[in-house]
């Protein structure tokens, strides 16, 4: 029992069946209830009948009304039939009687309340009631105004409370096996919906179990109307865990890759071996330079977008920064520089400028022979930055793949594959 009410197919059927047997149930007894006082009606009117009928058989004898002894009814004619007819006189004793009635007699008592209690042209029905079966009756007063004789009378039929019972019963049986065969198959039938009905919940269920196993990325369905906003919730959800874990991931490594021209730059200060003012200058800018990528990269990693205005920048401060540097870290190879800077703001977030403007004029320094040039232009809505190099370039087939993370071309020159990576993003 506490395992069905833990499944929500199990709490529907239990609440359903409930409902559908106490519903049941109690149109059954009120059946059985209508079927008694129907019976017990047509009873009635049945005796009535019966009254009408020794009436019209009644005639006068002179000193008494007197009735044949064999009637049509033949149920008045059969010993224990169960069905009894009885006249009596203003003194209630019996002047007549049926045949059914011979070892039959009225209960003690019984005539005396009659005759006592009813009244001519009135009629009394209800239950005997006393010691031995309890019987029916239908009992009806006259006066006969006979042109021989004249006198009260009341005439009683009877009939047995047994007879009532069987039928009742017999109706009662009837009633509650078809309600118990229609509870069943409605019992059945409701489990067959709920079935049915539950199937989407059931599938959908499976999938999170399957995606909680790695066998699915997403929920794929296709799932029923009521479950494509949670479906659709659910998978931009785990989207955004992925993304999330994917961008800690990468932002490890483009750390690492960001940190490299800093370092270098450290490097080379300290193979001078002589530190003056401007060599410890510079390192404290190289290491106010990384601790600054390190809190851009963290950042990175928790928003991989910012919806906020991005803030003004001198693109050509920029520029002339990060020609400042890589001057400094590949100075033994005499690269010429040229440049020409459009001079203006630009919206955009500076770490993201550093970062992709250092990589890709890192590389041109890494491969040029001795020639770079730059220009820079400063748009409305972008800035284009043109980095050009005399060294042997990138073959065309290659030029999507080296966009790709951790894809190298050079496999010579030490590096992670990220630089071009990072700028592309």
């Amino acid at each position: 029992m506490k395992a069905a009410l833990t499944s929500l197919r199990g709490r529907l059927l239990i609440a359903a069946s409930a409902v559908l047997m106490a519903f049941l149930g109690t149109m059954g007894l009120a059946l059985e209830n209508a079927f008694r006082t129907s019976a017990i009606d047509a009873l009635n009117a049945r005796l009535l009948q019966r009254v009408y009928g020794l009436l019209s058989v009644t005639e006068d004898a002179g000193a008494q009304v007197t009735l044949p002894d064999a009637l049509v009814d033949p149920l008045l004619n059969q010993l224990d039939s169960g069905h009894y007819g009885y006249v009596l006189n203003a003194s209630g004793q019996v002047i007549w009687q049926s045949q059914s009635a011979f070892d039959q007699a009225l209960p003690e008592g019984f005539a005396a309340r009659l005759i006592e209690n009813l009244a001519v042209g009135a009629s009394d029905q209800g239950q005997t009631g006393g010691v031995g079966p309890s019987m029916r009756y239908f009992a009806f007063g006259i006066q006969w105004l006979g042109e021989v004789h004249q006198g009260r009378y009341t005439y009683v039929v009877m009939e047995d409370e047994r007879l009532l019972s069987a039928e009742v019963e017999g109706f009662r049986t009837r009633v509650w096996t078809w309600l118990i065969g229609m509870v069943a198959a409605l019992l059945l039938l409701q489990w067959l919906i709920m079935r049915w009905g539950l199937r989407p919940l059931a599938s959908f269920t499976e999938d999170l179990k399957a995606m909680g196993k790695g066998e699915h990325e997403s929920l794929e369905g296709p799932y029923v109307q009521e479950f494509r906003p949670l479906a659709d919730t659910l998978n931009r959800l785990v989207r955004q865990e992925r993304n999330q874990r994917e961008r800690y991931r990468l932002t490890l490594a483009d750390l690492a890759h960001s940190l490299k021209t800093p370092l270098a730059v450290m490097g080379s200060v300290l193979q001078g071996k002589v530190f003056g003012a401007s060599q410890v200058d510079e390192m404290t800018a190289q290491i106010t330079h990384m601790d600054q990528v390190i809190g851009y990269q963290l950042s990175r990693a928790v928003i991989a977008s910012s919806p906020e205005a991005k803030q003004a920048v001198d693109s050509e401060a920029v520029l002339s920064g990060l020609l400042l540097a890589l001057n400094k870290v590949y100075a033994d190879k005499s690269i010429t520089v040229s440049h020409r800077f459009d001079k203006g703001l630009c919206r955009a977030d500076p770490r993201d400028l550093h970062e992709a403007w250092g990589n890709l004029l890192d590389n041109a320094f890494k491969y040029g022979r001795s020639q770079v040039h730059i220009s820079s232009r400063v748009l409305v809505d972008q800035v284009i930055l043109l980095v050009e190099d005399d060294g042997s370039g990138i073959p065309p087939e290659q030029e999507a793949e080296v966009l790709k993370r951790g894809v190298r071309v050079d496999v010579k020159t030490a590096g992670q594959g990220l630089g071009l990576a990072i700028v592309s993003e």
